[in-house]
């Protein structure tokens, strides 16, 4: 799987990205300002603009730094499980956990005002996750948990593409994110495993208590 572009070096703690993306996940981007920022860490904005020059830098960072992490927690997760089905469940239910703290406006909000970090957005989506997809399903058929006839680069693309719905402002679906995307990846998996590949998944996710 492909990295994200790393990280600009500068030394600007941790913290700072935590509390903005708390806020923003909470308030929205647009809403979200500086001054909240500063309160919310305990700091003067004065300080708080010597380690961020603006908010546009702000939003960049903090989603270069949440990508990060989140490709982090993939990639650990993908080298240490043993089979397709696991590393399904495990991912699955790591972005169920981040989609239940997501703030609806987000995506739309960083699209519309912040293109710059929309396309750190859209480089993870295209490269980092599409990757992730291909070689889970690449891994599920070798194990014979999913269908040998599956055409891996198309379904890639479709449950990229059923990934993103949970987000996105033009559905009509009136569901939690987190409920939208359990009900995907039941769809998504009946649509390529063989019966083993049901089995375990039910196993597993029953054993872990994991609620997909």
């Amino acid at each position: 799987m492909k990295n994200l572009v790393q990280i600009d070096e500068r030394c600007i703690p941790s913290k700072i990205f935590e509390k903005a993306r708390l806020l923003f996940n909470q308030m929205g981007v647009r809403n979200t300002t500086m001054d909240d920022l500063a309160k919310e860490l305990g700091i003067s904005k004065k300080t708080l603009y010597q380690e961020i020059k603006n908010k546009a830098d702000l939003v960049r960072f903090c989603i270069l730094y949440d990508l990060q992490k989140d490709e982090a927690v993939i990639r650990a997760i993908s080298e240490n499980t043993e089979n397709a089905i696991e590393e399904w469940i495990l991912i699955s239910d790591h972005v169920n956990n981040e989609l239940q703290q997501y703030h609806p406006a987000l995506l739309r909000e960083v699209t519309k005002f912040y293109p710059e970090s929309w396309e750190l957005i859209h480089h993870h989506i295209n490269s980092f996750a599409k990757d992730n997809i291909k070689n889970n399903l690449i891994k599920g058929i070798k194990q014979g948990y999913y269908r040998k006839d599956i055409d891996i680069e198309m379904v890639s693309s479709l449950q990229l593409h059923l990934s993103m719905l949970p987000i996105e402002q033009n559905h009509t679906l009136s569901s939690k994110p987190d409920e939208i995307h359990r009900e995907i990846i039941k769809y998504n998996l009946h649509a390529i495993a063989t019966p083993e590949g049901i089995k375990l998944f039910e196993k597993l996710n029953k054993s872990r208590k994991i609620n997909l």
